[in-house]
């Protein structure tokens, strides 16, 4: 009995039909998707990962609205609660405790209400700018203010003194950055 015979893709021998390696020049003679089956896996997750998360939309939506609620509530909240007192600090001792050790002074200022005053060196969208603030000759230390109202940037000028209220964060390449801001005078 005489079983089934294909030629051979590369070196055109009589194969047996089943063959998954020709055994004269050895090619691979499987289909593309099995012999790049990682390949084939990163299709197939291509294909199906859209169609997943279109079909689980309901569930986004409504996780949305109820993060929305949650804000909107805290708002209220916020609202309600007056602020608390600012610490009033110089800029120049904030910028101090940074230069002097940023572990020690981002556990003592991060999350702390702060109010200062100091020579503004920069205004962009975002805020502004405070640089040449600390004791030391030559550090780069700079207190970057995010001002939430934008309206409070448009009278103000570089090299103007203002005294300024936020939120410490953390301290990223030199610069301390004060979220929430809003400038008092």
């Amino acid at each position: 009995m005489d079983t089934a015979k294909k030629k051979c893709k590369n070196c055109q021998s009589d194969i047996d039909a089943k063959a998954k390696k020709c055994p004269h020049c050895q090619s691979d003679l499987r289909n593309w998707f099995a012999r790049h089956p990682i390949l084939t896996g990163l299709i197939v997750f291509a294909i199906l990962a859209p169609i997943i998360v279109a079909s689980s939309g309901g569930d986004k939506k409504s996780t949305t609205s109820q993060v929305a609620t949650n804000e909107q509530k805290q708002e209220s909240q916020n609202l309600e609660s007056p602020k608390p007192s600012p610490t009033k600090i110089t800029a120049r001792a904030l910028a101090d405790d940074f230069d002097a050790n940023q572990v020690s002074a981002e556990a003592k200022w991060k999350d702390k209400y702060v109010e200062f005053s100091a020579t503004i060196s920069n205004i962009t969208d975002s805020g502004i700018s405070f640089s040449n603030i600390a004791t030391k000759d030559f550090s780069l230390t700079q207190i970057s203010c995010k001002v939430e109202d934008k309206s409070q940037l448009l009278n103000i000028k570089n090299g103007q003194t203002v005294t300024v209220r936020g939120v410490v964060d953390t301290q990223t390449i030199g610069v301390i950055d004060v979220k929430q801001c809003e400038i008092i005078s």
